[in-house]
């Protein structure tokens, strides 16, 4: 059994990368359809198994680091700890419902969290997924104009039960009142995303991992392909590696290297 984790930050290219391993055979969730789901700002699917990312969130909701930007930089990870140790059970379950021979998960912000429930996984392999935390963050400020932030913020509710949409609500515009519109914050964002690359970093320095560049998976889509499949030790069929290549669209180099 091998379970694969994408590591990064969100605007990295991580439903590029998800997409990736979905056509190499990599089973990134059951439902195919949600899979595929077209987001607002992703026409080609997200490619996040939507269970996992319900319960993810709501974990990071109780770590208070969803939407409060700033906490993500403090030292003291006790809220987090707790956080993970509240749903262990659950996610445990999950875990052991979803995996496969070859499977694995993405989400975003998953470096938080996953420090504390790493053992609960079969032999992991990690894929640090890095683009310059300036190009990140620009492209994050992208995201928070024309109304797409408020689209984010519906997602974000639709993960959320009922009785914590009051409290995302208050914590949202208490971050606005009192920092100002992060999202907006080209150095700050840059900050948090530099700081993130480090716990990845830290994280995975004595673990199976291979770190791949978002700029060179678009520009050397073949070659790097090669280089996940070696690192993986996984067999995908001639055909599986065309629909891989082929993933890579014009579209998602705009969108997720230029800005």
């Amino acid at each position: 059994m091998k379970t694969v984790i994408i590591l990064t930050q969100p605007r990295s290219g991580s439903s590029l990368l998800a997409g990736i391993l979905h056509k190499l055979g990599v089973s990134m969730g059951d439902d195919e359809e949600e899979l595929m789901k077209q987001t607002h700002d992703n026409k080609y699917g997200s490619f996040e198994d939507h269970d996992f990312q319900v319960l993810h969130h709501r974990m990071l909701f109780k770590a208070k680091i969803l939407i409060q930007y700033p906490n993500r930089l403090k030292k003291d990870e006790n809220n987090i700890k707790k956080a993970v140790q509240k749903y262990e059970t659950e996610l445990v379950d999950l875990i052991r419902k979803k995996e496969r021979d070859l499977w694995g998960w993405k989400d975003a912000v998953l470096i938080y969290t996953i420090p504390y429930f790493e053992q609960h996984l079969n032999n992991p392999y990690y894929l640090y997924l890095y683009r310059p935390p300036k190009s990140v963050a620009n492209s994050q400020i992208q995201a928070g104009r024309y109304g797409r932030w408020w689209n984010e913020i519906k997602q974000e509710y639709s993960y959320q039960p009922i009785y914590r949409w009051i409290p995302l609500a208050l914590r949202t515009f208490a971050i606005i009142f009192t920092k100002g519109f992060i999202w907006h914050k080209l150095d700050y964002l840059s900050k948090i995303v530099e700081d993130a690359h480090q716990k990845i970093e830290n994280f995975t320095k004595d673990k199976k991992c291979i770190r791949m560049d978002l700029e060179n998976l678009i520009k050397n889509s073949e070659e790097e392909i090669d280089r996940l499949i070696e690192f993986l030790d996984i067999s995908p069929t001639k055909e599986q590696i065309k629909d891989a290549f082929n993933f890579v669209h014009p579209e998602l180099i705009k969108s997720d290297v230029e800005e």
